[in-house]
């Protein structure tokens, strides 16, 4: 009789061991849901963003250049500048010194083209910026990115107290991994402010 005690304690034992495992299995199953439809849900987002162009007057333009601006990006923003739309450019981003050099030869005075000196336009980076353009008195702000990023800097500029709105690069790639990128750049941003 006490043999039999102990092989039915070990059936127990390993029928909730089995029940455990089961059960965290589940759990997994339904973590990996969760964050794949909150993915998914800031991929869209992006993705209808990266094709708004919401250009309206705005107290400066958040330029974010990357180590080599397309000439794209420097005539988009000279559009912005030439059509009234905002009266000083911040630029930031690995190419911010080529960008502004840009913006001078297009015609915007070197006094309206501030290079926000970071060498990554990073969430860190643009906080700063969108935090000393709020100290400096700026109510909005104008955003020209590469579509798929649009979104994220947004919200960085709306976080420090700005109106935010995306002005996109018109004809710039629009490309899905790079909307996934985006997606997970949001997500970090938003739940660990990197």
């Amino acid at each position: 009789m006490g043999e039999e005690t102990e092989v039915g304690g070990g059936g127990l034992r390993q029928i909730w061991w089995r029940r455990a495992r089961r059960q965290a299995a589940y759990l997994g199953v339904t973590l990996a849901l969760v964050v794949l439809a909150a993915l998914s849900l800031v991929v869209l987002a992006a993705g209808l963003q990266a094709g708004r162009d919401e250009a309206r007057r705005a107290d400066l333009a958040l330029v974010v250049a990357p180590a080599v601006p397309p000439a794209a990006l420097a005539d988009h923003t000279f559009e912005l500048y030439r059509r009234g739309f905002v009266a000083r450019v911040v630029v930031a981003g690995a190419g911010s010194e080529g960008l502004k050099a840009q913006m001078v030869e297009r015609g915007v005075p070197e006094a309206q083209v501030v290079a926000g000196g970071a060498a990554t336009a990073g969430a860190t980076a643009l906080r700063a910026l969108a935090r000393e353009a709020h100290a400096a008195g700026a109510t909005s702000i104008l955003i020209v990115t590469a579509p798929a990023e649009t979104l994220t800097a947004m919200k960085i500029a709306r976080d420090q107290g700005l109106r935010a709105y995306g002005s996109p690069v018109p004809g710039a790639a629009f490309d899905p991994p790079g909307l996934a990128l985006a997606g997970i750049h949001y997500w970090q941003y938003a739940l660990l402010g990197v």
